[in-house]
């Protein structure tokens, strides 16, 4: 995680974020052949070049072309505070047949004016991310279970540029309090708990961990009630943080990571919500574990 409070910029955050996990789990950029972003709020509300290409450049990942050097493709997966649990999903379709070893996933958030006091903004400026790594000896995602919109969804953010005039790339409403996150958390849940085929006790035992998002205050707790499960086998985020959007599964997992849930976990579902939307995947674990962690950066390296 990078929360650095002398910048605002999301492209700075993530570049950092990213930085300090391919240091921590001593990979070089040169090793990189996947970056994905799936960060939503950025700077100046920049669409266009795609933004995982910004974080490229910063980072020196596949640059130049040379012969014998591996080739790097980056891009965006743009699906709201879902997208990093999308995005896990997507990099392990480069990851299982081989066509990548190493992919890199960064996501965050921040104001488009990359004022971290501007008024309005409710979601947490920082950015995370998390190295996958394709080995024969790790255990893999499971299925991607995400909910299923039954009428057109309202968005949750946008910047009328009309309004704003010539102050529109740093403008942004953010339209708080919609939906219900929780029952939409808790539909993909229970349908990947029936799919791995885990039971409460194996999240008492500590073989299974759930990591929540935290769209509302008290979301962990109100989680395991809805679930009936432990809250010691539940990990959320610092409530000091508030909301961090589309890092909150790195955030989560992190502090399951500090808490030593994952030295007996076989199984870790990643939980994301926006809204009325949510996304859940399961990783199935192996005893190899690297993390890092370096001047409040943190990184987390996870075999699939």
């Amino acid at each position: 995680m990078c929360d650095d409070t002398d910048t605002g910029s999301y492209f700075e955050l993530a570049a950092r974020a990213g930085r300090s996990c391919l240091e921590r789990a001593e990979v070089t950029p040169e090793q990189v052949g996947l970056l994905v972003n799936a960060g939503v709020f950025r700077d100046s509300n920049i669409s266009e070049p795609a933004i995982a290409a910004l974080i490229q450049k910063r980072l020196g990942v596949g640059l130049e072309y040379k012969t014998g050097r591996l080739p790097a493709f980056s891009f965006d997966v743009m699906n709201g505070g879902t997208g990093f649990v999308h995005a896990l999903q997507t990099a392990h379709c480069f990851l299982a047949p081989g066509e990548v070893e190493y992919a890199l996933v960064v996501a965050g958030d921040t104001h488009p004016s990359t004022d971290r006091a501007a008024q309005g903004f409710p979601y947490h400026a920082g950015a995370g991310a998390m190295l996958l790594r394709s080995t024969p000896e790790s255990g893999g995602f499971g299925r991607l279970h995400a909910t299923q919109p039954q009428t057109d969804i309202e968005p949750t953010a946008w910047a009328d540029l009309g309004a704003a005039g010539t102050n529109g790339r740093s403008a942004l409403t953010v339209r708080t309090g919609a939906g219900d996150p929780l029952g939409a958390v808790v539909e993909v849940v229970r349908a990947a708990v029936r799919e791995e085929r885990l039971g409460r006790d194996d999240f008492a035992s500590g073989a299974a961990v759930l990591l929540a998002p935290a769209p509302a205050p008290d979301f962990r707790e109100q989680l395991a009630a809805r679930l009936n499960l432990p809250l010691t086998a539940v990990a959320g985020v610092d409530p000091a943080l508030g909301d961090p959007y589309s890092a909150a599964p790195v955030h989560a997992f992190l502090t399951a990571v500090e808490d030593g849930l994952l030295d007996t976990a076989r199984t870790v579902l990643f939980v994301a919500a926006d809204a009325d939307s949510a996304a859940c995947l399961a990783h199935r674990i192996r005893p190899l574990v690297l993390i890092g962690s370096a001047n409040g950066m943190r990184a987390k390296q996870v075999d699939v």
